[in-house]
């Protein structure tokens, strides 16, 4: 019987031979410890997890060794200023809350960052060891706990560790997305509780997050029931769709050179179809109205520092609008001169300092809120970004 000689995997004239092209083996010199620098990377996070699940747990011992009879506890407890405002902390909510605001002073973070942290890094080694494991190995990626940690918030902790097992040798395989997809279906087959009553869970949870960005834009989103949100996508979709269908009627019908009728004007911009959708999306939270009624005639209130040169037009300095930050000045102005429910503060263009607020807010606050928010703009407790107008005046004072 005949028998062929093995094939080698390239030819001497192959141009993927290294000894061939000089930059193949330039890239193959930066996969390798870019391969090694992931790994490192997972394996920081995996580090981070446990000092930060340590931190909590010293936290709680020192709640319980005061608690037997060291140290007064350090608890809210009598507090005349959360017993007033609300509910006082318990030693628990102390214990944790004092770690928190530990790791924010030493992070740079915000006392909530930085509980949140906490939190997930004590999941992620107690419930998920499994997946903390392969992220010190680094056989899997931050993203791929992360997306653990959000899909098994909330699972019964009886299937917690036969779902662990089964999912990750996929997520040592996969994306984070690709691994998400996959997982959700198997946690799926294997949850004991029904969808229906998940669900009725999950809509507790609905809120609206605003998460400022660069150039100023913003990011409004809002967490809803699947169904609502495809649908409320779909709906400005179909908004978009009839305002492209209405731009070309509109175009169809544009008169003949030197007729009398109105001409469309060529030098508006074309907007496109996602622009339309955002469009719509703020003329329907701005001017909307609810089945109930609600809604008619309200207006949200903020406020906007503007240099007084600057809304005079003799200066590009930018306004600051409160919560947000810098915006450009020909915004500033329209808003100053025209929108009735936005508060102005003007502000000396050399010092700084404010030489006068607006008061035709419909029901403005009191003159030492006003004067608090505008010098704060933020809450003052340590690497908080709370804004001044949502915080309580008192917060660091007792009653």
């Amino acid at each position: 019987m005949a028998t062929s000689a093995a094939t080698p995997d390239h030819t001497p004239d192959d141009p993927a031979d290294p000894a061939v092209d000089p930059v193949a083996a330039a890239i193959s010199a930066v996969i390798d410890p870019l391969i090694e620098n992931e790994k490192v990377i997972a394996a920081g996070y995996a580090e981070r997890s446990r000092l930060l699940t340590e931190l909590d747990r010293l936290g709680h011992q020192r709640r319980i060794i005061k608690g037997l009879g060291g140290d007064p506890v350090e608890s809210g407890r009598n507090d005349p200023d959360t017993g007033a405002h609300g509910p006082a902390w318990d030693d628990e909510e102390f214990a944790r809350r004092s770690m928190a605001a530990e790791a924010a002073g030493a992070l740079r973070l915000t006392a909530t960052t930085a509980g949140m942290m906490i939190f997930d890094a004590a999941r992620l080694t107690g419930q998920l060891p499994g997946f903390h494991q392969a992220l010190s190995r680094g056989t899997i990626t931050w993203g791929h706990a992360v997306k653990m940690l959000t899909l098994t918030d909330g699972v019964p902790e009886e299937i917690l560790g036969a779902f662990e097992a089964k999912v990750l040798p996929a997520a040592e395989k996969l994306t984070s997305t690709q691994f998400v997809r996959v997982a959700g279906r198997i946690l799926e087959r294997m949850h004991p509780v029904p969808l229906p009553d998940r669900a009725d869970t999950g809509f507790v949870k609905r809120r609206v997050v605003l998460s400022p960005d660069a150039d100023g834009m913003a990011w409004l989103n809002a967490y809803l029931k699947a169904e609502d949100a495809q649908a409320i996508y779909d709906r400005l979709s179909h908004f978009a769709t009839d305002l492209d269908l209405k731009l070309d009627l509109d175009a169809d019908a544009a008169p003949a050179p030197g007729s009398d009728s109105p001409v469309i004007d060529a030098a508006v911009p074309c907007r496109s179809k996602d622009q339309r959708r955002a469009d719509a999306y703020r003329d329907l939270l701005l001017d909307g109205v609810g089945p109930s009624g609600l809604g008619h005639g309200i207006r949200g209130t903020v406020s906007i520092t503007v240099p007084a040169l600057t809304l005079l037009g003799r200066s590009d300095e930018p306004a600051i609008l409160d919560g947000y930050g810098p915006i450009d000045p020909e915004t500033a102005r329209r808003i100053a001169g025209t929108a009735t429910s936005w508060s102005r503060i003007l502000t000396h263009p050399e010092t700084g300092c404010r030489l006068s607020m607006g008061r035709n807010t419909y029901n403005p606050p009191a003159d030492m809120r006003r004067y608090l928010d505008a010098r704060d703009h933020t809450c003052q407790g340590i690497g908080c970004n709370r804004r001044a107008t949502l915080s309580e005046i008192d917060h660091t004072r007792p009653w």
